[in-house]
């Protein structure tokens, strides 16, 4: 494309995984020269194709292959970039795919920022990946413009200092490294400037906030509550061994941080958590949900568990589903255990089959849909605060769409709601994963 002289190039970012992976893909964005890229939806035909990849199971390798192959078919001639976990952990896997012409690891942004402006097609992919290891400073762009008008992610921490027997995670991330205050501040407020309403904080273990360079995240978020830079910061995903009283006491008495955790179980039994290498046990997990259940009766309450770890017996199985059945959990993300060359658990007798994985993986999502339904449900006829992120679509009707501090996915009937705005929902009625609001009368 020709723009008054200047060649405008297309280019197309895919986003595989975790919100990290989806703030750096902003941040490249960001970097790059105004006026040159004009950015794409894949699978438009593009000049370059930014894959950025996860890699916590086999099956998001094999859908990064899948978009690396469908890229190159969109536009044989397109320049096709392989960055993120999987290339981070596996370049020389990726080598032998054809089609790919660069191959970034995950702490090569500024160099993929070049790259993407002197790509050329390659007759062999170059590999461009550093020691992750060696990186114990945090360095990663600033972003003043995000893909979403309403939320934000901005990452205040990267890496993972421990070593969980199923998690490839650490090796494609490195040692926790944290942003420091005043600079998780400023980009707040630049965010801020930029409209946005809503931030959320995330890291690879977000709980490991600070501990390098003399903090904590408790003492961040003390921090932000007092500079009430923006009306809503949200937590990603904390580790239940470091959600301590004093953290769900804050959160409690908070103005600024949303009534939200999301506490990764993993299993519900003490002999898989102990396999598992995790620092807390069952009774812990329990304890600190009742306590934020007491602590903020409206919270949302959020975990990831996962199924066919090896050796997972029925009886172990049924142990996880128990405790998610009776503890105060409001919705699961059901994981799927996937072998990941490099880990212990890779190497650990009686794997389960994919059948019964399959099996176990349906019943918690059943109960997962269950608690979801029962939460939101407690809120038909209470008036809630919705952020209005943008339209919704069921069926033939249309409406707003928003999220409420306490993470209900809401749609509003009637009225006209702005994008950004925050408004009084009365809730009436819950409808499949949604719950269904009118506008508050004043």
């Amino acid at each position: 494309m020709d723009r008054g002289g200047l060649i405008v190039e297309r280019i197309s970012f895919v986003t595989l995984g975790c919100k990290v992976n989806q703030y750096d893909s902003a941040a490249i964005l960001n970097m790059l020269p105004e006026g040159r890229y004009k950015e794409v939806s894949f699978p438009e035909k593009a000049d370059i194709y930014v894959i950025n990849t996860c890699t916590v199971t086999q099956k998001a390798d094999a859908e990064a292959r899948n978009f690396i192959n469908r890229a190159k078919r969109i536009n044989p001639d397109g320049v096709v970039i392989v960055t993120g976990c999987y290339a981070q952990v596996s370049p020389s896997e990726l080598e032998k795919l054809e089609g790919v012409d660069y191959i970034m690891g995950n702490f090569d942004k500024v160099n993929l920022t070049e790259v993407i402006q002197d790509a050329k097609p390659q007759r062999e992919a170059k590999v461009i990946v550093s020691d992750i290891f060696k990186i114990r400073r945090f360095e990663s762009p600033e972003i003043k413009e995000f893909p979403e008008r309403t939320r934000a992610f901005l990452k205040v921490q990267d890496g993972c200092n421990y070593r969980c027997t199923f998690c490839i995670i650490p090796y494609a991330r490195g040692r926790s490294r944290s942003l420091p205050v005043i600079e998780v501040l400023r980009r707040m407020e630049m965010l801020s400037n930029s409209g946005y309403k809503e931030i959320v904080l995330t890291g690879i273990h977000l709980a490991s906030y600070g501990r390098d360079i003399g903090t904590d995240l408790l003492s961040l978020l003390a921090v932000i509550e007092k500079a009430k830079i923006v009306k809503r910061v949200r937590l990603s995903s904390l580790d239940p061994a470091d959600t301590t009283e004093r953290l769900i006491n804050f959160v409690a008495s908070s103005e600024t941080i949303c009534p939200q955790f999301h506490l990764a179980l993993q299993s519900g039994d003490v002999d898989i958590l102990k396999r598992m290498r995790r620092r807390y046990s069952a009774d812990k997990f329990l304890h600190v949900t009742n306590l934020i259940r007491e602590k903020l009766p409206d919270a949302a309450i959020g975990t990831d568990i996962m199924v066919g770890f090896p050796g997972e017996t029925d009886k172990e199985f049924e142990n996880s589903f128990n405790l998610a059945k009776e503890s105060a959990l409001t919705y699961f993300h059901v994981f799927p255990y996937s072998r990941r060359k490099g880990t212990p658990a890779a190497l650990m007798q009686n794997q389960i089959s994919s059948q019964i994985i399959k099996s176990r993986s349906a019943s918690l999502r059943g109960l997962g849909s269950q608690k979801k339904n029962e939460f939101y449900r407690s809120f038909i006829g209470r008036k809630l605060p919705v952020l209005v992120e943008g339209p919704v679509v069921s069926g033939h009707e249309g409406g707003s769409g928003g999220t409420t501090p306490n993470y209900i996915s809401v749609k509003i009937i009637g009225g006209d709601c702005k994008i950004g705005e925050e408004v009084q929902v009365e809730i009436r009625e819950v409808v499949g994963e949604k719950a269904l609001g009118f506008l508050a009368l004043h």
